[in-house]
């Protein structure tokens, strides 16, 4: 019993500087990785739907870069440096406009599952807590907006 209470007390101590720098470069890698992805899709589209799919998928990539860029701020705010250790492999073949989407969709659900991932490992950082949230909420609604565009 005196066992399982301290096992407890470890795992609700705040995470460690290191844990926590680590912890946001593989949301910084998982940012890096979707900017490609959304850049390839955008230029991979073909026909008429890509006049309407492209300026999504850009404001995609547009935006996973920003998110990279303030992950990158909170690593050299902790005294990290921003690292990334990512293979991406994007098929050169021409995507439907709903091909592409999809595939946007499933880049926003892994940047969603990896933050939902980074809020369970850092209880008990405040400042980092809040900001995963948010990033929560903004993938949330990426996700959303994704499958309205899907939706028949």
């Amino acid at each position: 019993m005196h066992r399982r209470e301290s096992d407890e007390e470890q795992s609700s101590a705040p995470p460690t500087s290191e844990e926590v720098i680590a912890e946001l470069n593989r949301l910084f890698a998982e940012e890096i990785e979707a900017a490609v992805r959304y850049l390839h899709l955008a230029n991979a589209v073909r026909g008429l739907e890509r006049l309407s799919v492209e300026p999504v998928l850009k404001a995609g990539f547009q935006e996973t870069i920003q998110h990279a860029e303030i992950i990158a701020r909170k690593i050299r705010s902790l005294g990290g440096v921003p690292q990334t250790d990512i293979q991406v492999s994007c098929p050169a073949e021409p995507l439907t406009g709903r091909d592409a989407i999809r595939q946007a969709l499933t880049v926003e659900e892994a940047a969603l599952e990896a933050y939902h991932d980074v809020l369970r490992r850092v209880s008990g950082d405040v400042s980092l807590d809040e900001f995963v949230r948010a990033q929560i909420a903004i993938e949330s609604e990426h996700v959303a907006e994704l499958r309205e565009l899907l939706a028949e």
